[in-house]
């Protein structure tokens, strides 16, 4: 027995709809008994996050509590109804509203004893749903855990100006533990976790494909342009043009046929249209190969814009993508939760051979660089500053780091112009 507690709103019941309907792609048999919504309520909802159950191995029952003899007979119905349908696993959502008629007394004998026999007869798994009062440490009656084989704990953490949800497994009788909290979101397509799986070293076919920067001479600078399923880090004062470095790469790979994402957490897509415009690019001319997508960094938390991304690609099939910038999402959170995110980043674009280019702002002078794992884990380096002689405004850039490939040492002069940025 499995008991599922977690506070309103984190997802309980999508959790073990989620497991239950891979185990009915494995041939399983599942009994689902609710205390809280109809079973149309159930399958609508299910149907919302794209979840179809076969129902010739799903049986739904709706039940209600009204008092302790109707209880007892409610559970005579369901042992019944084990008895019968010989599940594989068995659902109750939720245990609270049973418990709740019982009383504390009778829950050590109604979960152990009871219960627990009728699971153990037909050698299935029950997983028990259990509403956990809000800012409470406890479980229900503080029993429960004491009798279930395992718990798995849903919850809300709040950090700066967002929640985010957190799955914690504190007791899973007779399995190893390999992490005991994940993070996770709850997406259109169910639930979402964000673990960073154990790699093995493994062979994997080199690729020397390159992407084009989207400059012709800064393509010679980096060896003839980024190599695909690459990562670059731009990093550069205000005004320095990383944005329009981004316009520029995603531009000229969607003009060369590839699929370009633009993602910006600073401009809205108008004002990146009008700079397009400004350059002398024809976005209708390659709208079809180039998507610009305009979040506001303070709306959700950083993992949620990972979902969406991730969805963007998938639905896009995006080769190259630029975000710009990464400094907006760092001031909601810190060092090591950005490299955790880069972690996932570089992930995806290794599996997906993606090429992508950030953006991050240099503060201050040039000995400032920001020394993050998001420039660790970047196959490239690019550096942009700007200096100010006689009243005029002097761009500079040098090539830091690119990985596998002969790059330019030198420091190199560069303008922005109405063709956008040219090296000088």
């Amino acid at each position: 027995m499995i008991l599922i507690a977690g506070e309103p709103g984190t997802g309980k019941t999508i959790f073990v709809s989620s497991l239950v309907n891979e185990k009915l792609s494995e041939g399983k048999k599942i009994l689902f008994v609710s205390f809280n919504e109809t079973e149309k309520e159930y399958f609508e909802l299910m149907k919302n996050i794209g979840l179809k159950f076969d129902k010739e191995n799903f049986k739904y029952i709706e039940l209600f509590t009204a008092g302790k003899e109707v209880a007892k007979a409610q559970l005579g119905f369901i042992y019944e109804e084990i008895e019968d349908f010989h599940p594989d696993i068995i659902v109750i959502d939720s245990i609270t509203s049973l418990l709740s008629v019982f009383g504390r007394e009778n829950v050590r004998s109604f979960l152990h004893t009871s219960l627990g026999k009728f699971v153990k007869k037909v050698g299935a798994t029950a997983f028990l749903i259990a509403e956990k009062p809000l800012e409470s440490r406890g479980l229900g009656y503080g029993i429960e855990e004491f009798v279930v084989d395992g718990i798995i704990i849903l919850k809300y953490e709040k950090h700066g100006e967002h929640y985010r949800r957190v799955m914690e497994i504190p007791k899973m009788r007779g399995r190893k533990i390999r992490k005991p909290s994940y993070e996770y979101a709850i997406t259109d397509k169910g639930f979402v976790f964000f673990d960073i799986p154990e790699l093995e070293r493994t062979y994997r076919e080199i690729t020397f494909e390159r992407v084009t920067t989207g400059i012709e001479k800064f393509d010679e600078l980096v060896g003839g342009g980024f190599y695909r399923d690459s990562i670059t880090l731009v990093i550069g004062n205000t005004g320095a043009g990383k944005t329009t470095f981004g316009i520029h790469f995603t531009y000229r790979n969607a003009e060369n046929g590839k699929r370009a994402l633009f993602v910006s957490f600073e401009e809205n897509e108008n004002a990146i249209l009008r700079a397009m415009k400004s350059y002398g690019m024809d976005y209708e001319s390659v709208k079809e190969n180039l998507r610009i997508v305009s979040w506001i960094p303070e709306a959700q938390s950083p993992i949620s814009y990972f979902v969406d991304l991730l969805e963007i690609i998938d639905k896009f099939k995006a080769e190259v993508i630029f975000i710009d910038s990464l400094s907006a999402l760092k001031e909601r959170m810190n060092d090591v939760e950005l490299s955790k995110l880069m972690r996932y980043l570089q992930l995806m674009i290794k599996k997906n051979n993606i090429t992508m280019v950030m953006t991050m702002n240099l503060d201050g002078e040039l000995s400032r660089i920001p020394q993050t794992g998001v420039s660790t884990l970047s196959d490239n380096l690019i550096l942009l500053w700007n200096e100010f002689e006689d009243g005029e405004i002097i761009r500079r850039l040098i090539v830091l780091k690119t990985r596998g490939s002969d790059h330019s040492r030198r420091i190199h002069r560069y303008e922005i112009t109405k063709k956008g940025i040219v090296l000088v």
